[in-house]
């Protein structure tokens, strides 16, 4: 039985990443090719291909139903432009209906459906948001089916874009398909703690994606090291007070560590300097470590 691979496609109207089962003549497309494709309703909608022959990462999100029919013509990029500078004013309309009615919510994108019948709009919100006067009053106005989604702030930072702490362009909003989870574990795992919560937030406000990218390559590197809150004995006493001292900080790619005598001795030793892990520490979720130099 041959194993069953799809098409990743950004779709536009709806802002999320949709699979469609994959068949030979889309061979013929590259990722960043703009196309109009069949949704489940058998309507025409556009959208960008992102990958291509892919195994399904999730069957029950697969559209069994939808095909893709072309790229964009020049008739369909005219469309498309218009239904860009009308979802412009339905969004500054949603704005001002939200002022109005004192909602805890932030719109930040609107986008038309491809045969221009619908509105599609996002937004963020701390809290349960009641918006069926906002809907009832953007359908009257914009005289189409209103849709709204809420999303959180890292689906916020992927539509709207900028730069992160690297100077380069967003991650989520350049080539990351698929949002992934981000956790202290992964911190911890890099010796990162004493960063503190600011230095390894994204432009979110959550931790940062690229905390992932190398998470593996760490927790190999650091098998046999002790962590961070750990109490070791040296092979010889770096200290007046003695051989023993708290692990503070690592250097994971170098083997060190940073080690602190409860007098407030400090020193940067090999990991070859240390004779015995003689009590290792549990980590709980916060930032209290320190990062050796």
């Amino acid at each position: 039985m041959s194993k069953i691979t799809v098409v990743g496609v950004d779709c536009s109207f709806s802002g999320m990443l949709l699979e469609v089962p994959f068949v030979e003549i889309y061979n013929k497309y590259s990722p960043g090719d703009k196309i109009i494709f069949k949704d489940e309703e058998d309507k025409e909608e556009f959208g960008v291909v992102r990958y291509l022959d892919r195994e399904i990462s999730d069957p029950e999100k697969v559209l069994k139903n939808s095909k893709i029919l072309r790229r964009l013509t020049p008739n369909d990029e005219q469309k498309i432009e218009n239904h860009f500078e009308q979802a412009k004013g339905a969004l500054d309309e949603c704005i001002k209906l939200i002022a109005k009615y004192e909602l805890s919510m932030q719109a930040f994108r609107a986008s038309y459906s491809f045969d221009g019948s619908k509105v599609h709009f996002m937004f963020v919100s701390d809290d349960r948001v009641d918006f069926r006067e906002l809907v009832k009053d953007l359908a009257k106005i914009l005289k189409k089916q209103i849709y709204l989604r809420q999303v959180g702030p890292r689906d916020k930072a992927k539509f709207v874009g900028g730069y992160g702490k690297c100077g380069r362009k967003l991650c989520c909003n350049s080539f990351l398909n698929r949002l992934e989870s981000i956790n202290m574990e992964m911190v911890r795992d890099q010796a990162l703690e004493g960063k503190g919560s600011p230095k390894l937030s994204g432009a979110c406000g959550k931790l940062l994606c690229c905390l992932k990218y190398e998470v593996e390559t760490y927790r190999e590197l650091k098998k046999g090291l002790p962590s961070i809150g750990s109490i070791v004995r040296l092979k010889k006493s770096f200290f007046t007070s003695g051989p023993s001292a708290d692990v503070i900080g690592l250097d994971i790619l170098n083997r060190k560590l940073k080690v602190r005598t409860e007098e407030g001795e400090i020193a940067v030793i090999d990991f070859s300097e240390v004779d015995k892990v003689l009590k290792e520490n549990s980590f709980s979720d916060n930032f209290s470590g320190e990062r050796a130099n």
